[in-house]
């Protein structure tokens, strides 16, 4: 998975951060996806979904996976106004898993 962009959105009503980060994958590199996340203050990542063309994509991320698109988010928020929003450091919890 090679990133491309980190796009940031504040929704007022729900206090969260929209996250769309663009990825490309090895084997389709001409090809560009979406990762949505959802994000609170807390650092909390309660969304992460991978979208083609506006739909969902239903994959489910790798540990590894995951990881490496919280550390490209981290490093991309770091340059941002967003860079102290958050309280504690980005943490996805997958509920699939457990």
């Amino acid at each position: 998975m090679e990133f491309d962009y980190c796009e940031l959105e504040l929704h007022e009503p729900s206090g969260l951060l929209q996250i769309s980060v663009g990825c490309r994958f090895v084997d389709e590199p001409n090809e560009l996806y979406v990762i949505v996340l959802d994000a609170g203050e807390d650092g909390a990542v309660n969304r992460l979904q991978l979208m083609f063309n506006g739909m969902d994509c239903r994959y489910a991320f790798k540990a590894e996976e995951s990881e490496a698109v919280l550390q490209y988010v981290r490093t991309s928020i770091a340059e941002t106004e967003y860079a102290s929003w958050f309280k504690n450091s980005l943490i996805y919890y997958d509920d699939n898993k457990k």
